[in-house]
């Protein structure tokens, strides 16, 4: 069997895992990628020889893993989730985490699961969340602009009906008024329309 396991992971940041359901997760089988991963051999972590596999777990991380697995045995589900292992040289590494509960005469006997380094989808997730804040920023400078284009477009409007009551006034003298009356509604009118394009299009952005 270990020698099925470690051909299939042998080359993989990746490793298997059957273990107690106790406090420290006391593992019975492992197979060899775990050092990939960690640092540890197997044989340091095997029935907590050395170190638990809770010990290895982030200690930020441990109530959430726990709560995680308990809840998907109680819901008679796989947990599938993302957390960190401490390295033996003492950074962080992320994992991602899918297994399930073995059941024998009704009752629970172990957990088993498999465990792959997540350290490229930390990093990609990461990096999506800084893109979405740059995001969220320069589209909250596009509103501010906005509201900078309606208040000039509501001046622009004010400076056509004012113009507008100028050309009246005047009669035919006026007539240059009104000529500038119409260019200007019409520049404030445009002015609008994009006001109102940008301000949709940064609302779809977030959506």
């Amino acid at each position: 069997m270990d020698s099925i396991f470690e051909s299939v992971f042998g080359d993989i940041h990746a490793f298997v895992y059957r273990c107690r359901n106790d406090s420290d997760y006391t593992m019975e089988y492992m197979t060899d990628g775990v050092e990939r991963i960690t640092g540890y051999a197997k044989s340091e972590i095997l029935h907590n020889a050395g170190v638990s596999y809770v010990g290895l777990t982030h200690e930020i991380d441990r109530d959430r893993v726990f709560g995680e697995v308990d809840a998907a045995i109680e819901a008679g589900k796989s947990w599938d989730m993302t957390h960190r292992l401490v390295h033996r040289q003492g950074h962080h590494v992320w994992v991602r985490e899918r297994g399930t509960a073995i059941f024998e005469d009704g009752k629970l006997s172990h957990l088993q699961g498999l465990v792959v380094g997540a350290e490229a989808e930390s990093a990609l997730r990461e990096s999506l969340e800084h893109r979405i804040a740059e995001i969220e920023a320069a589209s909250s400078n596009i509103v501010g602009l906005t509201q900078q284009i309606t208040g000039s477009v509501r001046a622009l409007s004010m400076l056509s009906v004012n113009a507008r009551i100028e050309a009246a006034r005047s009669g035919p003298a006026g007539q240059g008024f009104a000529v500038v009356a119409n260019e200007i509604k019409t520049l404030a009118d445009q002015n609008a329309r994009f006001a109102e394009q940008i301000t949709d299009q940064v609302h779809n952005m977030g959506h």
